[in-house]
């Protein structure tokens, strides 16, 4: 590559050629609830200027019966905006209002809230995610709206805009990646670095395709490392800093942690950029605590932990939280056949070895804080009721440590490329873990392996019930292996539209 080519230029480079590759499967599909509440906030900030969500406003967010032809009610899955019979040009509340309708709650994905709607005295619910990950779709959705775009009724619309700005910022991710690496090693193994970031991991197969919590997290956090490693020391650094990681601690609660590794390096390390730090991160935490404090009643209530126990108690028996034993989580996310982070992005390996590096070799002293960071960030996820994640591909649990993890290979990279045994392992190790991704971009949909029967005539064997969540530990019968196996089923399965 010319000397002309700076590495700001390198970097945007790097972003399209990333962007370029999460738009390429050109489909919207599979739509996934959990992120519903995110694609459709900007619907209702554009609309009603608040951040929740009412069951006229959003339907299908919710759980509606009718009166069946023998007078029993009937439970009846909404998928329009506001329309239950064909053909009918009532509105949705005017069939509520004639009693052919019955609210019978939300789905898991929203919560309610201690406010209801001035205009229409309807009750509020807000995504049980929060609202910060939702919001960075709204400015593409502002602009769509002025196109002429009608998100509310507009299920391409609307999912296309949340899948486009989840590109973006998996793509931006990505190439800070190549900007924090270029400063420790050769611009050539920055790249290699970035491809295998870009491409190898569940930031391509999962955060590049929606506005799950982890999106813009992900970008966050690679912003907070840029700026904790890139920017020159001194009140910059520490504010700049201080914005990124608690902005994806809006996103992501967990990611407060990482940010507490942080300040506490440097606080060790740096005094100035420490004191910035805490200035800079105040504002977004006060917007999380008042959030919670306007919509819940208390600074200190998630809707996630309140929706938790709903759902601990329908996949596991317990209102239990953190319930996982430390070491089942561990192995499950980081080894298991059908979840493991080694086994679905084995290149990542490196990072263990990187860790033990940093602490050995003064040149990347300044990694070291993320040795610390990334089992903080690790550490929730291990504990939480479903490890699993439920219905997903491969290890979106801690999809979010995956930038941390990059960067940490960095030590590791003249070790494994100047010997030529370790060398030709990562490069196997680079490809497999494309391959696999790319699997989940074009072929994996959620029903698909995760309920698909044990037997022809057989019930689904939904991972997420008991009875079948040892199939997460078979070889014989593993995620990646129906896919390949299956591949031509699985595309076709994943061409149906996922209810949420």
């Amino acid at each position: 590559m010319s000397a002309d080519w700076t590495h700001g230029r390198v970097a945007l480079a790097a972003f399209f050629a990333a962007l370029l590759a999460y738009l390429s499967n050109g489909s919207l599909f599979p739509l996934n609830a959990d992120t519903a509440p995110n694609v459709y906030l900007s619907a209702s900030v554009l609309g009603d200027g608040d951040l929740a969500f009412s069951p006229f406003e959003a339907p299908f967010m919710f759980l509606w019966s009718a009166k069946g032809a023998d007078g029993a009610d009937v439970s009846i899955n909404v998928q329009s905006w506001n329309q239950v019979a064909p053909g009918s040009a009532k509105s949705f509340a005017e069939h509520y209002a004639e009693g052919r309708l019955q609210f019978r709650g939300s789905k898991y994905y929203v919560v309610p809230t201690a406010r209801e709607r001035p205009q229409t005295g309807e009750p509020l619910f807000v995504g049980t995610f929060g609202a910060a990950a939702g919001l960075s779709a709204l400015p593409f959705a502002a602009l769509a709206q002025l196109a002429g775009a009608r998100l509310w009724r507009d299920q391409a619309a609307a999912w296309g805009i949340a899948k486009l700005t989840a590109a973006v910022l998996t793509a931006a991710s990505a190439a800070m990646i190549y900007l924090i690496a270029v400063g420790f090693v050769s611009r050539s193994r920055a790249l290699l670095l970035c491809a295998a970031y870009a491409l190898g991991t569940c930031v391509w197969s999962t955060s590049s395709h929606s506005l799950w919590q982890q999106t813009p997290e992900i970008f966050l956090l690679s912003l907070g490392v840029l700026c904790l490693l890139r920017v020159p020391a001194g009140w910059l650094r520490g504010a700049a800093a201080g914005c990124a990681f608690s902005a994806a601690a809006a996103c992501r609660p967990t990611a407060a942690l990482v940010a507490g590794v942080a300040v506490a390096w440097l606080l060790l390390s740096d005094r100035r950029a420490f004191a910035a730090f805490l200035v800079a991160a105040v504002p977004f935490a006060a917007a999380t605590l008042a959030y919670n404090l306007h919509y819940f009643g208390s600074p200190l209530e998630f809707g996630q932990l309140a929706a938790g126990e709903r759902v601990a108690q329908y996949k596991t028996g317990s209102t239990e939280l953190w319930q996982t034993p430390l070491w089942l989580g561990a192995a499950g996310l980081l080894v298991s056949p059908s979840r493991g982070l080694l086994i679905y992005s084995p290149f990542l390996a490196a990072a263990f070895l990187g860790a033990v590096l940093a602490w050995k070799d003064p040149r990347y002293r300044a990694l070291r804080f993320l040795t610390l960071a990334v089992p903080a960030l690790w550490m929730p996820a291990f504990l939480w009721f479903d490890w699993w994640g439920g219905w997903t591909y491969g290890y979106r649990p801690i999809v979010d440590s995956v930038p941390l993890l990059a960067v940490l290979c960095l030590p590791a990279l003249a070790r494994i490329l100047e010997r030529p045994l370790w060398r030709t392992v990562f490069a196997v190790a680079i490809a497999w873990s494309i391959f696999v991704q790319a699997l989940g971009v074009f072929v994996y949909s959620p029903r698909g392996w995760n309920t698909k029967a044990l037997r022809a005539d057989g019930p689904p064997a939904d991972v997420d019930q008991a009875a079948y969540r040892g199939r997460l530990w078979s070889f014989r019968d593993w995620q990646i292996g129906y896919l390949i196996a299956n591949f031509r089923q699985a595309r076709a399965e994943r061409e149906l539209v996922i209810a949420y």
